[in-house]
């Protein structure tokens, strides 16, 4: 009898825990690329720290390319935002290389002429017209204003604002920001 209370106890516990842990949200994007017949040439990884679902891979149009982000958007709904880095075959690729490099070229130039912007903890990641900021500011207008410079940025297709507030209050002593 004790051991049967054991095991209900046990199994009370995992099922309460499966529960909580919400759904798979890399999952559900992987079942949306099924559904549009793109998951062998579509990835979805799925970074729970910063609430985002990277797509990457190569596709043959840029039809696809639009299906696959859509058919991930409505599957995963606001989980998570949703950053399409897919690339379109072909001379596209390069041109999309090309691209990124400039649209981070001139980040770096606006954030370090920028004389309201503390951007010394904001670094960008550009993949494919998608560009991710992640780090640091001390207040949501910074926070903001660094999202509006790199929207300014020609080329840049969309933004995923990963940057968290940190208040001097908040930092911890001897950190820069």
């Amino acid at each position: 009898m004790r051991n049967w209370i054991v095991v209900g106890a046990l199994a009370s516990a995992v099922s309460v825990g499966a529960c909580q842990r919400g759904p798979d949200v890399e999952k559900m994007a992987e079942g949306a690329l099924q559904s549009v017949a793109l998951e062998d040439k579509v990835d979805a990884k799925f970074d729970e720290p910063a609430g985002v679902v990277r797509l990457s891979g190569t596709v043959d149009s840029a039809d696809q390319r639009v299906r696959a982000a859509d058919a991930v958007k409505a599957s995963i709904g606001s989980r998570a935002q949703v950053a399409n880095e897919i690339v379109v075959e072909g001379a596209h690729a390069k041109a999309a290389d090309d691209l990124d490099a400039g649209i981070q070229e001139r980040f770096e130039t606006l954030m370090e002429n920028s004389t309201d912007i503390d951007g010394s903890d904001v670094d960008l990641r550009v993949a494919n017209g998608v560009a991710t900021l992640m780090g640091t500011v001390p207040t949501d207008a910074e926070r903001t204003k660094v999202e509006g410079l790199v929207r300014s940025i020609p080329g840049v297709n969309s933004v995923v604002n990963t940057v968290t507030v940190e208040r001097a209050r908040d930092r911890k002593p001897g950190t820069k920001n």
